[in-house]
């Protein structure tokens, strides 16, 4: 997972003024009526698609992934239709909105590009911390201490880490805090550890380690320090790692946590 910068990049007026005027007339409807509405009205959040991936490199917002994560979804971050109460697989006691958030339909702040592993797995679940305040319209969201990390919330995307296992883990070291307990809740309803992620950022993370090893040897060869041939094989080493941590690349998240755990002096060169 990174930071997608969405407020600051929002989708066309046109597309934001349409979602307007949808979410005025269902707001204008009675409850029987709603979900009809947005059954009829499903080719809206379609149209965004197209910029959703612009911002991501074409990647999944949640996993980082391209085709591994299948077919792309444009998910409601807050669940439009309904919210499931978390219990399979989850040691954390959770609250949920049980009305869900109808209201955000067609609401361009609340959409998501997912890959087909969290958009099946997510569902539509939407923890809360236990006791949270339950939002009820825009002004209110804020307020609700929400249980799964966001990719559009910079702060977020820092709290989650990865192993040389290729599992996502807390990045934290206080396993009972909300935040490692939102990292926890995000795993398991977006499925980040997923055998088929985990087996992606294994391999991303083994193409680091062979560079990075490369390296060394380079270097340690004392007998061809000077020669030109090993300083521009060190050189191209060291821009493929680089292009691994670009944001473009995929499951760059995963391959940046593992060479930054690298202790080599010569990591510090790579970063810059």
């Amino acid at each position: 997972m990174i930071f997608i910068d969405y407020k600051n990049n929002p989708p066309s007026e046109e597309l934001i003024e349409e979602g307007k005027e949808l979410t005025q007339q269902l707001l204008a409807l009675p409850e029987d009526k709603r979900k009809e509405f947005i059954e009829q009205n499903k080719s809206y959040w379609g149209k965004l698609k197209d910029h959703l991936a612009s911002l991501s490199y074409g990647k999944c917002w949640y996993t980082e992934a391209h085709d591994i994560a299948s077919v792309y979804h444009v998910d409601h971050f807050r669940p439009k239709n309904e919210t499931k109460k978390l219990k399979k697989d989850c040691r954390i006691e959770t609250d949920n909105n049980d009305e869900a958030y109808w209201w955000l339909a067609f609401a361009w702040e609340n959409y998501r590009l997912s890959g087909n592993i969290p958009n099946t797995s997510k569902n539509a679940y939407f923890p809360l911390r236990k006791g949270s305040p339950i939002a009820k319209n825009m002004n209110d969201l804020d307020k609700e201490w929400i249980g799964l990390l966001d990719p559009t919330d910079e702060t977020d995307v820092m709290l989650l880490t990865f192993g040389e296992d290729g599992r996502a883990y807390p990045a934290c070291n206080d396993d009972s805090s909300w935040e490692a307990q939102r990292v926890s809740l995000s795993i398991r309803v977006y499925d980040l550890n997923s055998t088929t992620l985990v087996e992606a950022r294994v391999e991303i993370q083994n193409q680091c380690k062979r560079r990075v090893n490369r390296i060394l040897r380079l270097m340690q060869d004392k007998e061809n320090n000077y020669n030109q041939l090993v300083k521009e094989e060190i050189k191209e080493q060291i821009r493929e790692l680089r292009k691994m941590m670009y944001p473009s690349s995929e499951l760059s998240a995963a391959a940046k946590h593992y060479i930054l755990n690298r202790t080599e002096p010569f990591i510090k060169g790579i970063l810059c």
